[in-house]
This record gives C-alpha cells, sequence and structure tokens, in this order.
C-alpha cells in the first residue's frame, strides 16, 4: 500500500519506471494511524502514504480502493489525497499535509494512470476520439468546489464502452 517508503528510496521508483500505487482513502489519521506512532514514531506517521514525494520523485501515481476493506468510491479517496483529513466528517486532524495532491493529479490517479498501469491506455483512462467512452457524469464540477464536496458528489450517468450502464433516479 506505500505506507512508509525509506525517503532513500523514494527516487529510485521514478528512475526505475514504477508505479506507486496508493490506498488515498487511508491517507488521513484514522484511529489505526494512531497504533503506529509507538512503533515508528510521530515523525514517520506524518510521512505515511507520500504521495506528493512519490510524486515529485517520477513516480507513475496510481489509485487503487483495497476495498472491501475500506470504501469502493474513488471520490472519497480523490477528496483524501487532497486534503489528507477524514472525508466523512470534514474535520479533525490532518496527516502530513505536505504530501497532499492537486486534484488534477488526484484524479489522473483513478484515470489516466490506472489506465497506464492496465495498459489500456490506448483505449481508456481519458475522454479522446477513438477511446471507449467509459466515464461518468457527476452532478457537479469537481474543480469549482470547495475540497470537502469532492466526496459528496453524485454520479448522475455511467457510460461503458459508449453504452449507458448506469443513470441516477430523475438524471437528465
Amino acid at each position: 500500500h506505500l505506507q512508509l517508503i525509506d525517503i532513500a528510496d523514494q527516487p529510485r521508483f521514478g528512475e526505475l519506471n514504477v508505479a506507486a500505487n496508493f490506498q488515498c482513502l487511508w491517507c488521513y489519521p484514522d484511529p489505526y494511524i494512531y497504533l503506529a506512532v509507538d512503533l515508528v514514531g510521530e515523525e514517520r506517521v506524518q510521512q505515511f502514504y507520500p504521495v506528493r514525494s512519490m510524486q515529485e520523485a517520477g513516480a507513475l501515481l496510481v489509485g487503487g480502493s483495497d476495498w472491501d476493506v475500506t470504501s469502493l468510491n474513488p471520490l472519497e479517496a480523490i477528496e483524501t489525497a487532497v486534503r489528507r483529513q477524514d472525508p466523512y466528517t470534514d474535520s479533525g486532524p490532518v496527516l502530513g499535509m505536505d504530501e497532499a495532491i492537486d486534484l488534477e493529479a488526484a484524479l489522473d490517479m483513478y484515470t489516466r494512470n490506472a489506465a497506464h498501469i492496465m495498459r489500456l491506455e490506448e483505449k481508456t483512462g481519458s475522454i479522446e476520439v477513438g477511446k471507449r467512452a467509459d466515464l461518468v457524469v457527476l452532478d457537479r464540477d469537481l474543480f469549482a468546489i470547495p475540497p470537502t464536496e469532492i466526496s459528496e458528489a453524485q454520479v448522475l450517468l455511467t457510460l461503458m464502452d459508449g453504452r449507458e450502464v448506469y443513470r441516477a433516479d430523475g438524471a437528465e
């Protein structure tokens, strides 16, 4: 899960062209994080899930869910990658804010970069002519809302290979 990476090893990800697959929903101080303080110390705990450091090291950032241990909803993980704070309460302590990434990078983790790591980037992962048109339509523009609202966005429409596979009640 790339929870804790020796700082000396981080540049190797970029040098070796290795993907860094994070479960970003874990990038906030839940009760389990505090259990690690006695084991590795507070300073190292604040370095857990070093998403930005890995981005700066040139690693390809990829997002996963670790479902069924945690939520399958990528919007919760995207919000947590941006805020490093509990997406369910929108309050509480922050885990290593210097490891937060911007929204565009967080979205790329679950779209373009995920397609790339599966070797499907020519078919899916972005909206381009000739690709499959695998996409969701949300009820709000994630770039126009406060980061605390990212996880509250609702899927209105889902297309797979250009075909509608889900439409929310009342969605036009």
